[in-house]
């Protein structure tokens, strides 16, 4: 997979219509400030495709990119940011539950988590649903520049522990350094052949 062709389609309050829906649909998933925006750059090599904040719970809406006109990358709203009022939170909760549950095309869920810490409450919770709903997942496992190779490989041990995931399900990657980059592009190639299938 190379990506040559990524532009933002819309922003979305859950599971609406948009232009050019019909694609294969791949879920960014993950606690505010965890990298997903950071990530959707470095995959797609364009510093301002996403628009990245130091200020966690800046992605309110589900914005949609269309990535060589062959899928989407849906950039879901951070999850767990606890100085946003409960009632936002609560919309945040029925946004990503409407597109979670009612996107036809979703086919795969990328979920973020920070390989600094172990998997939260929020992280278990949205583990828990992508199983229940039986949807195919890869953790992705953020910032992996910040820890040594010994800290990483005792993280995803923790990681794998937490969210009841296997190894090979969870890929370690830093935006920074470019590290699991050509890892997730291969799996985007596998997912597509699937939802080709």
């Amino acid at each position: 997979m190379q990506i040559k062709r990524a532009v933002f389609v819309s922003s979305l309050t859950g599971n609406q219509k948009f232009a050019g829906e019909g694609l294969p649909q791949i879920a960014i998933a993950g606690k505010s400030n965890v990298g997903k925006s950071s990530l959707i750059n470095c995959l797609c090599n364009q510093g301002k495709l996403a628009r990245v904040s130091s200020e966690p719970g800046k992605t309110r809406l589900v914005n949609i990119f269309r990535i060589n006109d062959d899928f989407h990358l849906v950039d879901l709203p951070g999850y767990g940011y606890a100085k946003v009022s409960h009632g936002m939170q609560e919309d945040w909760g029925r946004m990503m539950d409407s597109y979670l549950s009612g996107s036809e095309h979703l086919c795969h869920i990328f979920h973020l988590v920070d390989i600094r810490h172990d998997p939260g409450q929020n992280d278990i919770q949205m583990q828990a649903w992508i199983q229940a709903n039986d949807i195919p997942c890869t953790v992705i496992a953020t910032k992996c520049d910040k820890v040594s190779r010994a800290q990483a490989n005792r993280s995803i041990a923790v990681i794998c522990r937490t969210l009841g995931v296997q190894p090979w399900d969870v890929i370690p990657c830093s935006s920074e350094t470019k590290e699991g980059k050509d890892k997730i592009l291969h799996r985007i190639d596998v997912i597509l052949g699937k939802a080709e299938a």
